[in-house]
């Protein structure tokens, strides 16, 4: 890396810019005759969120054009250019690692940043801003879907050369580095778990104010806009309605065999690819990630993240167990609209949709299609039962009488 001597310019302002890890995005000035401490804890000017960083790691101290990198004794080292030292003077581009973290000593006119006051920490822009820019390796190029949670962009990832679903938070869940790092962490679990019916997760991570996660991008549609789009009146065969079930109760599988329970299995989190018509399950963790103190504060009382007429009744209860069979009811919700029309539960308010969805019996689909296989018609409703004892304890239980109903009518799943 060529690297400029910083006393070639008496004028010159300097500063670090965090390019790698959870304060990416962020600056600090290093004012002359003064010292800028780097670390995590809160007698360092930086306080960084990166928890490899000690508590108070290195300092910057600037006198005139001179800059010098001073390690405290940090548990981990500090490093510029790739080499471990004590003490250095540094020059205009070099790169000084700490812990996780990447930042580089530069000018303002040299990186066109911003600069901010030691501790100050980045602003987050309105989601909708975020089009044409960078969060991580990923290009944001438009806006796909927004959600109560966050949005999604289509988004191409520089490092990769792929497509990708890239999924930001509201800043009001991102806010919280507890909730950041719960996020993170929740997401990754579905790292190493791929499946031909789960859209792939292929990172997670938090850039300056922003929790991101980036997926697999699916040319397609989700089944909200498949229901909205056939309305009652052009109800899904239920051929393709058995299809969807085998394809989405394949991903629970998967979930399953890996201890993950998706707790959010709606319409808006089924994509159907426009290719081939087959179902993948987007949005595993993503309920996980998003429970805990911060989500409560951030809806509105009584108001239940996720599309409420498709929750099982245990999701609506405040202490109600959550397992695979909840997951389960989500499919079957989703299978009834599709062969109705509306879901199994759908009220005028949300007190009424929630009576509903722990009360109320929805009517068989065949008083809507006539045309409904009985026996798939029994499936569905013995997903969709209150208590979940009297569902299909397992997606394996699930699958096993699926493939049941297709050999009996020479159907094939995907």
């Amino acid at each position: 890396m060529q690297t400029e001597d910083p006393r070639s310019d008496n004028n010159m302002a300097y500063q670090i810019t965090v390019v790698e890890g959870p304060d990416a995005g962020r600056t600090f000035v290093i004012e002359d005759g003064k010292t800028l401490t780097i670390g995590r804890g809160a007698q360092s000017d930086t306080q960084l969120a990166d928890g490899t960083v000690s508590r108070v790691h290195c300092a910057l101290e600037r006198h005139q054009n001179t800059v010098t990198i001073k390690d405290l004794g940090s548990s981990s080292g500090t490093f510029v250019n790739g080499n471990k030292l004590d003490q250095a003077e540094i020059k205009i581009g070099s790169v000084i690692q700490v812990g996780d973290s990447v930042l580089r000593f530069t000018t303002p006119r040299v990186d066109g940043e911003t600069t901010m006051s030691p501790g100050s920490k980045p602003m987050a822009q309105p989601l909708e801003k975020l089009v044409g820019t960078m969060i991580n390796s990923y290009r944001i190029d438009e806006i796909i879907g927004k959600g109560v949670s966050g949005m999604v962009y289509k988004a191409y990832d520089t490092e990769k050369d792929r497509t990708a679903a890239l999924k930001i938070l509201t800043p009001a869940y991102s806010r919280n580095q507890e909730q950041r790092e719960r996020f993170v962490r929740a997401m990754k679990t579905m790292l190493p778990i791929k499946d031909d019916h789960i859209v792939r997760l292929y990172n997670a991570g938090i850039t300056g104010p922003y929790c991101w996660a980036a997926m697999e991008y699916i040319d397609g549609e989700n089944l909200s806009q498949l229901i909205e789009r056939i309305g009652i009146e052009g109800m899904l065969d239920w051929r393709k309605v058995w299809q969807i079930a085998m394809n989405i109760g394949q991903a629970l599988q998967a979930g399953y065999d890996n201890k993950v329970v998706h707790r959010n299995v709606t319409p808006t989190n089924i994509l159907r690819r426009s290719s081939d018509d087959v179902c993948l399950l987007g949005d595993f963790m993503l309920a996980k990630a998003l429970e805990g103190k911060l989500a409560q504060q951030v809806t509105q009382p009584g108001q239940i993240v996720g599309d409420v007429p498709y929750l099982a009744p245990e999701r609506t209860l405040p202490d109600g167990e959550v397992d695979t069979r909840s997951d389960i009811y989500g499919l079957g919700a989703t299978c009834y609209a599709l062969l109705t029309g509306k879901a199994p539960a759908a009220g005028k308010s949300l007190p009424e949709t929630i009576d509903n969805v722990r009360n109320k019996v929805p009517e068989p689909p065949k008083n809507f299609q006539l045309s409904i296989n009985e026996m798939f018609q029994d499936v569905v409703m013995r997903m969709i039962a209150k208590n979940p004892s009297d569902r299909y304890q397992s997606p394996s239980e699930l699958l096993s009488e699926l493939q049941r109903i297709g050999t009996f009518n020479n159907l094939t799943a995907n």
